[in-house]
């Protein structure tokens, strides 16, 4: 499929300027000329340019996760047609209709016989393991009973006594330091068009975020670079649907990440239990990009009370 071709003929069909483009989706002209000429090397990264298609898709009333998913190469499925072939056979036309009748109801079983095959074969090999671990004896086996010497009670009952004081300065040491971290700070810093840049402090490390759609589906995608996906690609993204939220367990350490939306007024969601508020300014609808830097909560480390002596 011709990418920038269906998106210029939606565009005209609407009466659509590519300068009215411009002001609906705040992005350049120039990308959004290079986007229907399929000129995507021209831009900055794959990332923008996914972005660019969802939101100029958005905007004249197309699928941008359907084309962005064209642009990374899953393409659609291809119509299958049977092909019916005539032969001229020395056969009455009742006994050629019943034959291809039965043959037509044999393709039509095959797949739900293959499956239910292919259930059995996982259900056979499941139990065949289970069975096999329930027979084999445990590796780690149960400590020996120890054994206590008359010769060892004196020397545990005066321990028991020395060790008595250092124990109970130990726990008022422990109980001193142990202060409860702070709370989670999700701010807006700015924004620039669909870019909005936020912040977070005294975050949990691994950090988790809570996506919940409001009143209709909205796409997410979280992206994060590591060597993993080679610094290009989502880390996380998926569909929301209304009422069914979505945790996202953020990896440790991470300190950038990108989280776009698709409908971002149908979205909510939290850092660590808070709230990101990342459109306060009711700036308008549509696909949001947020900038997130986070600042992992600093941990106390219990210090040690000096024994009397």
């Amino acid at each position: 499929m011709n990418i920038g071709k269906k998106l210029r003929d939606a565009r005209l069909q609407q009466n659509m300027s590519i300068d009215e483009l411009q002001q609906i989706t705040k992005t350049q002209k120039r990308y959004l000329i290079a986007i229907e000429e399929n000129d995507f090397d021209s831009m900055p990264g794959t990332f923008y340019v996914r972005a660019f298609i969802r939101q100029y898709a958005s905007a004249v009333g197309l699928d941008g996760n359907e084309l962005v998913e064209i642009y990374d190469g899953i393409d659609e499925p291809e119509d299958i047609e049977t092909a019916v072939q005539y032969e001229t056979l020395d056969e009455s036309r009742t006994q050629m209709y019943d034959e291809h009748s039965s043959a037509k109801r044999f393709m039509r079983s095959l797949p739900a016989v293959i499956f239910s095959l292919i259930g059995l074969a996982i259900a056979i090999v499941v139990f065949y393991i289970t069975w096999q671990d329930r027979q084999t004896t445990p590796i780690i086996q149960p400590p020996a009973s120890e054994i206590i010497r008359e010769s060892d009670s004196s020397a545990s009952s005066s321990s028991e006594s020395s060790q008595a004081p250092a124990s109970s300065s130990t726990e008022s040491s422990t109980s001193s330091s142990s202060e409860p971290k702070a709370p989670t700070e999700v701010k807006f810093d700015s924004e620039s068009g669909t870019i909005v840049n936020m912040s977070a402090v005294n975050v949990a490390n691994p950090a988790k975020l809570e996506f919940s759609a409001v009143t209709g589906p909205c796409w997410v995608g979280v992206y994060i670079a590591t060597a993993a996906n080679n610094d290009n690609g989502y880390f996380y993204q998926e569909t929301i649907q209304p009422g069914q939220p979505k945790t996202v367990e953020v990896p440790a350490g991470t300190t950038q990440m990108v989280i776009s939306l698709g409908a971002s007024e149908y979205m909510e969601f939290k850092l660590d239990g808070q709230k990101a508020e990342f459109n306060p300014n009711n700036t308008g609808i549509g696909p949001r990009n947020i900038n997130m830097n986070v600042a992992y909560a600093q941990t106390e480390q219990p210090q040690q009370s000096q024994q009397p002596q």
